[in-house]
């Protein structure tokens, strides 16, 4: 059974370490960063990026679980500087390819929206998807999401550019 989690504990930094490089490797094109980076990072590097402080800081993050595995997470950031700060950008969304098309990630969207709606002063959701990834353009939709332009040729990788959507909500 899945479970949800919204606060994971900086001890399970080495899992949620490996669910991160298992989702740079398996969907390359769709992060900014590869195994090789994910590999290098410290330890206390990622138990501050589960604590929500340090240079990667990410104020909000859900994961679920399975059995006591994570198999998916969904993370957001929340602007800091004074004119925009009102937004948050969401990153790092990734399932394990074996839990896909279970509703996993509407789970996962479902609990950042509650988190981020915490703070009534972040009114505005952010995102960018590869155009190709059509579940996921497809979830972000079902959430309220609407595609507000086109970067093109945000991602190189493996010698393929790939374009990428801008997508936004407002709570």
């Amino acid at each position: 059974m899945i479970k949800i989690i919204t606060d994971l504990p900086s001890s399970r930094w080495q899992e949620y370490r490996d669910l991160r490089i298992r989702a740079v490797t398996n969907v390359p094109y769709a992060f900014g960063t590869t195994a090789e980076e994910e590999l290098s990072k410290s330890e206390d590097r990622w138990k501050k990026r589960l604590e929500g402080t340090g240079e990667d800081r990410k104020d909000y993050a859900v994961f679920a679980e399975e059995d006591g595995n994570l198999v998916g997470t969904m993370g957001a950031y929340r602007e800091r500087l004074g004119k925009v700060k009102h937004s948050a950008t969401v990153v790092g969304v990734y399932i394990d390819e074996k839990y896909r098309g279970q509703g996993i990630s509407s789970l996962l969207m479902d609990a950042l929206i509650k988190k981020i709606s915490e703070d009534t002063t972040v009114i505005r959701l952010e995102l960018m998807v590869v155009t190709t990834q059509e579940a996921a353009i497809a979830l972000y939709k079902k959430f309220g999401f609407e595609i507000v332009g086109t970067v093109h040729k945000e991602v190189f990788f493996d010698g393929t550019y790939y374009d990428e959507y801008i997508m936004e909500k407002f709570l």
